[in-house]
C-alpha cells in the first residue's frame, strides 16, 4: 500500500515574508525558506501540519504550472480554546473581518476572517450545547 506523510497545503500569496509574519501570530513556526533573501516560498509548521506560502510566479517558474492566487481557493481552519481572543488576534495582525464570533448549531463557537491575501480563516471551538 502507498504511504503518505507530511501533509502540507500551499497558499499562493503576494509576499511570503508578510504572510509568514501573519501566520506566526497563530503559533506557526518557520521551518524552510528559499531563497534566504527575498524568499519566493516559506514553509510554516504547527504541530504535524505544514503551511506553504509561495508566490504564484515561483510555481510557474519552477514547475511550469499556472497557480491561482485568487482568494477563497482554500480555508485555513484553526481550532482554539478561545475564539473571541483568536478573532481579536487575527484582526490585530491585519486580518479582515468576515463574521464575528457566533454560535453555530448550538455546539460550536466560530468566527471567520480573511488573511492578508484574502484566504478565509475559520476560527472554531466546541461549546457545551
Amino acid at each position: 500500500m502507498v504511504q503518505f506523510t507530511e501533509p502540507q497545503v500551499i497558499l499562493f500569496v503576494r509576499d511570503p515574508e508578510q504572510a509568514a509574519t501573519f501566520y506566526s501570530s497563530f503559533g506557526f513556526v518557520e521551518s524552510f525558506r528559499t531563497p534566504q533573501a527575498n524568499p519566493v516560498k516559506i514553509e510554516m509548521t504547527h504541530g504535524d501540519f505544514t503551511l506553504g506560502l509561495a508566490t504564484p510566479e515561483s510555481a510557474a517558474a519552477a514547475h511550469a504550472i499556472e497557480a491561482n492566487s485568487k482568494p477563497n481557493r482554500a480555508v485555513v481552519v484553526l481550532w482554539t480554546d478561545d475564539v473571541p481572543a483568536a478573532y481579536k488576534l487575527a484582526l490585530d495582525a491585519g486580518a479582515r473581518d468576515i463574521q464575528a464570533p457566533h454560535i453555530y448549531r448550538d455546539t460550536l463557537l466560530m468566527a471567520f476572517v480573511e488573511d492578508l491575501d484574502g484566504h478565509p480563516m475559520h476560527l472554531v471551538c466546541q461549546v457545551d450545547g
